[in-house]
């Protein structure tokens, strides 16, 4: 027989299809290996797509869409993304994928490089491949908090690139870029003068801040923005998305169009615009849903001792069991689904970055979510660890919510007796709820009573607490001993944890920035072989004024 395009061998398997496919054989499997939403499409949508199919509305339309749902998306683009466009540079799609491939198809011909990023969805390696382009990863790194690294992004460019891919909300990180991070990533565009292709699919599930778009930030037309109904809507079978591209493509659009897909079927396209136009409340309660899910699932893996990235947004858990894959998490993920009946997603499918990492979806039923994060492996504890959870009859714990309160006059009162508080400052200071929304604030615990006896905040795993710390680095603040508990060493107790935390989530070195001169606590530091870093530090009353650092590989011996 004739033998098939020789580029064809070149396009990688999904390795997620094949969990889910495997686990398709399987009875009793907990399903947390395909991002597929577990909400409830809302009726009206229901009824708008069958109400078309029972009036027969089967005909071919349009190519870029139907008029009425072209409009309707550039209102909301324009009200929700901050991206004007006009209807002829909005192209409805079959889902999101077929944006995908129609963008890069537009911009790459044979040979040509892109840019994708490493975790990155798979999808975008398989389309490079597909028009015989060339993927290039710019990795996305756990020392870097998964950001990108402009150094290495500039040595990354030949004369063959062409586009950079960019996914924020990101499949599989669960990761949002700061708008900073967007911006510079524009400019590095402008200046190597490459496409961007915008990932933005999961534009509605954004937590920790609104959802920036990439062609907001756009001057001079370079960015395809992909989005797609299927995660917002809950309509994964539809299969609608929509492209926008930049100006002055329709022309070429309405050909490509022609030659891949025709048009998207017109029910699925009607059901799409009552979705887009109607009430968005059940996009909110889904997103609630989701939320509430990550939480309970993170602070379950943070009991367990399991390290994650905490995410911002998508409904994703990126997760290190790197401890139990013996360096291939591919192979791990079949057997743990044969042995444990749990299906998850390995790293290693969403690039050579994903080693030792899994994507767990949490658009899951509670009660399934957690039952498949339990059978997770539980990392090996070390001595040292478990001395620093609970020495001297005291227990570190993460804070909840309701002891926000005493935690903020605890550390008020701790900073009093050591210097002067100015009243901007005891405004940080009392603001737990911040301090738990950019990081983990521990308390210490007294195992007898229950009582508060001191806190400290860190970083989110795979993350910086302050723009203060760096690659590499595990910064942390606060630390604070309720000053009616001086005596017991909590100070000691607390200390010791951080380092064994910090070492536990693979950093090099652990840093306090201190805005001012604590003697006590700059004391404590020292006894616990931290030394001064003087080229951290600013002349006083400018923070941080002094800057104390611990190197994980050489830490002294310590006194209290």
């Amino acid at each position: 027989m004739p033998q098939l395009s020789s580029h064809i061998d070149s396009v990688p398997p999904s390795g997620i299809r094949r969990i889910f496919e495997m686990a398709l054989a399987l009875d009793d499997v907990l399903m947390l290996a395909v991002g597929e939403p577990d909400v409830d499409v809302a009726p009206e949508i229901l009824t708008a797509g069958s109400d078309a199919w029972l009036a027969d509305e089967t005909d071919y339309g349009p190519n870029g869409g139907l008029p009425a749902l072209r409009e309707a998306l550039v209102r909301k683009l324009a009200r929700e993304n901050g991206v004007v466009v006009d209807t002829e540079q909005v192209w409805v799609t079959c889902g999101g994928m077929q944006a995908l491939y129609l963008a890069m198809s537009l911009a790459l011909g044979p040979g040509d490089e892109v840019l994708i990023p490493d975790p990155g969805y798979s999808t975008f390696a398989m389309n490079a491949a597909m028009i015989s382009a060339v993927s290039v990863s710019y990795p996305l790194r756990r020392d870097n908090a998964f950001l990108p690294d402009f150094d290495e992004l500039t040595r990354l460019v030949t004369p063959r690139t062409r586009m950079i891919i960019i996914n924020s909300p990101s499949n599989p990180l669960g990761a949002i870029f700061p708008e900073e991070t967007l911006r510079a990533l524009v400019e590095f565009a402008r200046q190597h003068d490459l496409w961007i292709l915008s990932d933005e699919v999961y534009e509605a599930f954004s937590y920790e801040s609104p959802h920036v778009s990439v062609a907001s930030l756009d001057a001079d037309d370079r960015v395809f923005s992909v989005f797609s109904l299927s995660k917002t809507y809950a309509l994964t079978g539809a299969r609608v998305g929509y492209l926008v591209t930049p100006p002055g493509l329709s022309t070429i659009m309405r050909t490509a169009q022609e030659a891949m897909i025709s048009c998207v079927n017109t029910p699925a396209q009607l059901a799409a615009l009552v979705a887009v136009e109607g009430d968005q409340q059940h996009v909110k309660t889904a997103a609630l849903h989701y939320r509430q899910n990550l939480d309970a699932a993170t602070a379950l893996l943070r009991q367990r001792g399991i390290e994650y990235l905490q995410p911002s947004g998508a409904f994703y858990l990126w997760v290190n069991v790197g401890y139990a894959t013996g360096g291939d998490v591919a192979g791990w993920a079949e057997r743990f689904l044969l042995e444990k009946r749990v299906a998850v997603a390995p790293g290693s499918a969403f690039g050579r970055g994903g080693e030792g990492w899994i994507r767990i979806c949490v658009a899951a039923g509670l009660d399934d979510l957690l039952e498949g994060v339990r059978r997770l492996p539980e990392p090996e504890r070390h001595e040292t660890d478990a001395q620093a959870t609970a020495r001297d009859g005291i227990s570190v714990r993460l804070a909840r919510a309701d002891e926000h309160d005493e935690i903020a006059r605890q550390r008020l009162e701790a900073y009093r007796l050591d210097f002067t508080i100015g009243d901007d400052y005891a405004v940080q200071i009392l603001d737990v709820p911040h301090h738990a929304a950019i990081g983990e604030v521990w308390v210490a615990v007294d195992d007898a009573t229950g009582r508060i006896l001191g806190s400290v905040t860190t970083p989110r795993p795979g993350e910086l607490l302050t723009p203060l710390g760096r690659p590499g680095e595990f910064d942390f603040r606060l630390l604070a001993v309720d000053p009616a508990s001086r005596g017991r060493r909590v100070g000691s107790i607390l200390t010791d944890f951080v380092i064994d935390l910090a070492r536990e989530r693979g950093a090099e070195r652990v840093v306090m920035n201190s805005g001012t001169e604590m003697t006590t606590a700059h004391g404590l530091y020292e006894r616990r072989g931290f030394s001064r870093m003087s080229d951290r530090e600013n002349p006083p009353g400018i923070e941080p004024s002094r800057a104390y650092g611990l190197e994980l590989s050489q830490r002294r011996a310590t006194t209290d």
